[in-house]
C-alpha cells in the first residue's frame, strides 16, 4: 500500500509540468523559431548573406558599438548614484532610511513608458524641474535642455536601474562579517585604508553581479532610447529591430540583427549565473538578520544622510509626482494659462469630446484591463505548475531554466516573433489580440515563477508527508494543503503579471497593428503629437496599478510555515 502511494505521489509531480512545459515550449521557442528562421531563410533557400551583409554594414556596425556604449556608461551611472546609498543603508541607521528603501522600489515596478514620460515632464524644457530653476534665478530661458540627447538617455537609465546595485549591494554588505574590518582598525589602519584594501574587495562580486544585471537591462532598453534618444544619431539595436521591421518592412534584416541581441544577452546572462554562484561562496554571513547599526556620529556623515536622502527623494518622486500634477491641469484656450481641470479623465471615459489619440483612449484602458486580467489568470497556474515539479524532482534546476528563458530575449525579438506568426496565420482582430496576450504572458511568466517559487520552498515536506500518511492522495494534498498555503504568493504573482501586462511596450508596439491599442501604446500616441497632459492621466493610471502591485507585495511578501 506503501509502495502504491509513493507511486501514484511520484507519478502526480511527474505528470503535473508536463502541460506548462509544453505550453511554455510552444508561447517561447515558436515565435522564437520564426524569428531566427527570417535570418536564414530567404527566397533563394537557406543562406548566411542576410547575417553577413548585416554585420558587414557600417551603419549596422556603428548601432552595435553605440548599444555597448551607452549601456555601459548608463551601467557606470547607476554604480555612481547607487553605491553611496548602499553604503548608508548597510552601515548607518538615519531618519531617511525608509524613506530610501521605499523610494528605491519603486523603479522596479514601473513600465518603461512611463519613465519615459515621467522625465519628458519634469525635466523637459517647459518641464517642472526647468519652472523652478527660472523662478528661483529669475532666469528667461530653461537652463537645463537634456531632453532627447545621450544624457537623458543615460539619466533615464540610471534612474530606472540605480535601485537594483543599491538593494544587492546593501543587502550583501549588511550582512558581511565584520570581523576583518575589527582587526584592520586594531592594527591601526584608518577607514579609508580599511574600505579600500579589505571591505571593497569583498564587496566586488556583489557589485560586478548587479552590475552585470543592470548591463543587460540597459542593453535591452528600448522605450526610452525610442523616445528620449530623439532620432537616428541615438538608435540602438532594439530600435533598429523594431524600424527594420515595423516601418520599413525587412523582417529578415530585423531578425538577423536579432542574432546579435540573443547572442550578446545570453552571453551577460551567462557570466550573470556565474557571478551569482562565486557570490554565494564568497563570503561566510553573520547568523544575525543584520549587522549592528550605528548612527552618524558625525557632522558630515548626517550631512550626507540628509543629502542622499532629499536627492534620491527628487530625483525617483520628481518625474512620477510630475506625471499626476500635470494630469490635473489644463488651459481653457491655447495662450491662457492652465489650471485645475479634470477635463483629460473626462475625455478618458467619454465624458467630453475627446480630440486625436485621446478618442481611443478608453478603449485602451478597456483593452489593457481585459489583456491584463487574461495573462494575469493564464500565467499563475502555468508558473504554479512548474514550481511544483521545480521542488519535487531532483532535476527541476532544468524546469527552472526553461521557466527563465523568456528573459534571455528581449520584449522587442518575443514581439518580432509574434508578429512574424501574425503575418503567416492572417487572422482577424481577435487572433491579433489573442498573440498580444501570449507575447504578455511570454515575459510574465519568469516573473511569477521567481514569486511563487520562493514561498513554496518555505513549506515544510512534513506537511506533505504528514497528509500522504492519513491517506490523502497527492492531488487532494495539493488542494487542501499546499495550494492554501501559497495563496499569498498566488495573488501577488497575479497582480505582478497584471502589472507587467498593463505596462508592457516593447512587445506590443512591435506586434501590434494600428487597430490594436493598448494603454502604453495611447500613451507613445500621446508623447508623440505633444499631448502631454492627456498621456498623464493615461500614466496616472499606470501609477496607480502599479503602487497596488507595490501595496500587495509588501503585504503579501514572505510567509511563515515554522508553526
Amino acid at each position: 500500500m506503501r509502495d502504491d502511494k509513493n507511486m501514484q505521489y511520484k507519478r502526480f509531480y511527474r505528470v503535473m509540468p508536463l502541460p506548462s512545459t509544453m505550453v511554455l515550449l510552444l508561447l517561447f521557442f515558436v515565435p522564437l523559431f520564426f524569428t531566427l528562421s527570417s535570418a536564414f531563410v530567404t527566397e533563394q533557400g537557406f543562406t548566411f548573406s542576410r547575417i553577413a551583409g548585416v554585420f558587414t554594414d557600417p551603419y549596422t556596425q556603428r548601432i552595435m558599438l553605440f548599444t555597448l556604449l551607452q549601456a555601459t556608461l548608463s551601467t557606470l551611472a547607476s554604480l555612481l548614484v547607487a553605491l553611496p546609498g548602499a553604503y548608508l543603508i548597510a552601515t548607518y541607521s538615519f531618519r531617511g532610511k525608509r524613506l530610501i528603501l521605499a523610494l528605491s522600489a519603486i523603479p522596479f515596478v514601473i513600465p518603461s513608458i512611463l519613465v519615459v514620460l515621467g522625465f519628458v515632464i519634469f525635466f523637459g524644457n517647459n518641464g517642472f524641474l526647468n519652472r523652478i530653476l527660472m523662478t528661483l534665478f529669475k532666469l528667461e530661458e530653461p537652463p537645463l535642455s537634456i531632453l532627447y540627447s545621450f544624457p537623458a538617455i543615460i539619466l533615464a537609465h540610471t534612474f530606472y536601474n540605480f535601485p537594483i546595485i543599491m538593494s544587492l549591494v546593501s543587502s550583501y554588505w549588511e550582512h558581511m562579517d565584520g570581523n576583518c574590518e575589527t582587526a584592520s582598525y586594531t592594527l591601526g589602519a584608518t577607514k579609508a585604508k580599511t574600505f579600500f584594501s579589505i571591505t571593497l574587495p569583498r564587496l566586488l562580486p556583489a557589485i560586478i553581479s548587479a552590475a552585470s544585471l543592470v548591463f543587460l537591462f540597459c542593453f535591452n532598453s528600448f522605450a526610452i532610447i525610442l523616445v528620449l534618444g530623439g532620432g537616428p544619431r541615438y538608435t540602438t539595436m532594439e530600435v533598429e529591430i523594431y524600424r527594420q521591421a515595423r516601418m520599413l518592412g525587412q523582417t529578415g534584416s530585423a531578425a538577423a540583427l536579432s542574432l546579435f541581441s540573443i547572442l550578446v544577452t545570453s552571453i551577460l546572462l551567462l557570466w550573470y549565473n556565474r557571478t551569482q554562484k562565486r557570490l554565494a561562496l564568497s563570503e561566510t554571513y553573520r547568523n544575525s538578520n543584520r549587522l549592528i547599526e550605528k548612527k552618524p556620529a558625525t557632522l558630515p556623515g548626517k550631512l550626507l544622510a540628509l543629502f542622499y536622502t532629499i536627492v534620491s527623494s527628487l530625483f525617483i518622486l520628481g518625474p512620477i509626482a510630475s506625471v499626476v500634477v500635470r494630469s490635473f491641469m489644463a488651459s481653457s484656450s491655447r495662450s491662457g494659462a492652465e489650471a485645475f481641470s479634470l477635463k483629460w479623465y473626462r475625455q478618458l471615459l467619454s465624458l467630453e469630446r475627446a480630440t486625436g489619440h485621446m478618442n481611443s483612449a478608453l478603449q485602451a484602458l478597456s483593452n489593457s484591463l481585459v489583456i491584463a486580467a487574461l495573462v494575469a489568470l493564464c500565467t499563475v497556474p502555468l508558473a504554479l505548475t512548474l514550481c511544483v515539479a521545480i521542488r519535487k524532482k531532483e532535476k527541476g534546476s532544468l524546469l527552472e531554466l526553461l521557466g527563465m528563458m523568456p528573459m534571455t530575449v528581449s520584449s522587442v525579438i518575443i514581439g518580432l516573433g509574434y508578429y512574424l506568426i501574425s503575418a503567416r496565420i492572417r487572422g482577424g482582430l481577435l487572433t491579433s489580440y489573442s498573440l498580444v496576450v501570449l507575447a504578455h504572458m511570454v515575459k510574465s511568466i519568469p516573473f511569477v515563477l521567481r514569486t511563487i517559487l520562493p514561498e513554496y520552498r518555505k513549506i515544510p515536506n512534513s506537511y506533505i508527508h504528514s497528509s500522504l500518511t492519513l491517506g490523502a492522495g497527492p492531488l487532494r494534498t495539493f488542494l487542501q494543503i499546499e495550494l492554501p498555503l501559497l495563496r499569498g504568493a498566488m495573488l501577488t504573482g497575479a497582480i505582478f503579471a497584471f502589472a507587467l501586462s498593463m505596462g508592457e511596450f516593447n512587445a506590443t508596439l512591435t506586434l501590434a497593428n494600428s487597430s490594436i491599442v493598448t494603454l502604453p501604446i495611447v500613451m507613445y500616441r500621446l508623447i508623440g503629437s505633444y499631448n502631454f497632459q492627456g498621456a498623464c492621466a493615461l500614466g496616472t493610471i499606470l501609477i496607480a496599478v502599479c503602487t497596488l502591485v507595490f501595496i500587495v507585495s509588501e503585504l503579501a511578501k514572505g510567509g511563515k510555515y515554522d508553526r
